[in-house]
């Protein structure tokens, strides 16, 4: 059998695949730029001398791997190269362009069938409305069935997904993807909305979709509750154009965000101080954090105001992370800032009330 440089998912199989790529780009380059390209992608940031990295030895390998290879079937002199061994650069001028395809495309078979294996393995995590539009008449998909019947999955989730309106999430990302203008009839509105959809976002179960809805505000970022819609079709490309969302307006959108909603106020994230007055709580935060910006200000520790740990988040102070905050109980407290403590205040205050006789 074929030695295959580009199977596996170990450091060597990842440097053999960006060796080869940046071959048959035919342009000059380094072994400080193939290690680059794994993470950094600009060579003058590596923290010190190719030959000083992790793993320089598995992407030496690789790469006369690589070569090796392409001069077995194209011929010796199709590696171009100038320079000394610590400056040198490289460059493919073979003439066939595309040398080792076979190998790729085994590859790339292999990657399919494992994914195929992993999509049985949980199926239990994936709405079984995705499952059946995507697998239809397979016999994946009865393999999945049967799986699932007898409860041998790998991978579960602990969430209900068999919500109301689940089945048109794959018609909805289809949309997104072939970029459809729709028009939607949603339960809180009286006409139909013009809908330029942009993502899907899946937050305690529930599915929202966000998009430009013309007419509306916000315009852009427009939330959907999946459950709420009612009914919705295409609007033909000649009579509305799609409009995108610009480049890594989501990304920025969530960034701070803890669920979904936009806080009322439209205030910006703000850098809130939580405390944590048990030991086990602090604990279950400092693993399973409250939001990705979390920082430990202090461990939990003996101090002049008692035993405690204290915690640093920017977020949007929406109803979700007052939510969130809420859920973890009396374990749990806002310092900072004032008028966020308020908000707990009240809140508290009110539910109080609810238990009194």
């Amino acid at each position: 059998m074929r030695f295959n440089p580009f199977e596996g998912k170990k450091a060597y199989v990842k440097f053999a695949r960006v060796s080869y790529s940046r071959l048959i780009a035919r342009e000059w380059f380094s072994l400080a730029d193939i290690m680059a390209d794994l993470k950094l992608k600009d060579s003058s940031k590596l923290p010190f001398l190719v030959s000083k990295c992790d793993k320089y030895g598995e992407l030496k390998k690789a790469f006369s791997d690589i070569v090796h290879l392409l001069e077995e079937k194209v011929g010796k002199g199709c590696i171009d190269t100038e320079g000394n061994n610590r400056c040198k650069r490289f460059r493919y001028i073979g003439a066939p362009d595309n040398p080792l395809e076979d190998l790729q495309n085994a590859s790339a078979i292999k990657d399919l069938r494992t994914y195929a294996q992993f999509c049985e393995d949980s199926a239990g995590f994936f709405p079984s409305s995705w499952l059946d539009y995507f697998f239809e008449d397979t016999l994946d998909l009865l393999k999945i069935k049967r799986r699932r019947k007898l409860g041998d999955q790998y991978i579960a989730s602990s969430v209900d997904r068999e919500l109301t309106n689940i089945e048109w999430l794959p018609m909805l990302y289809e949309a997104i993807r072939d970029k459809c203008v729709l028009k939607i009839k949603y339960k809180s509105m009286e006409e139909p909305l013009v809908f330029h959809p942009h993502i899907l976002k899946e937050y305690n179960g529930r599915w929202f979709l966000f998009g430009h809805a013309v007419g509306e505000k916000p315009e852009l970022a427009f939330n959907i509750a999946l459950d709420r819609l009612v009914e919705f079709s295409e609007i033909s490309p000649t009579k509305v154009q799609y409009i995108p969302a610009p480049k890594g307006f989501y990304s920025d959108f969530f960034k701070y965000k803890i669920g979904v909603s936009v806080n009322k106020d439209k205030k910006p994230a703000v850098d809130i101080i939580i405390r944590v007055r048990n030991f086990r709580m602090f604990n279950l935060i400092e693993t399973k954090k409250l939001h990705s910006s979390q920082i430990i200000l202090k461990p939990y520790g003996e101090y002049k105001e008692g035993r405690y740990g204290d915690f640093a988040i920017k977020v949007e102070v929406n109803n979700e992370f007052i939510g969130r905050i809420l859920q973890m109980g009396a374990g749990l407290v806002v310092i900072s800032p004032e008028w966020v403590r308020e908000i707990f205040k009240k809140r508290t205050t009110n539910m109080a009330a609810l238990y009194k006789d």
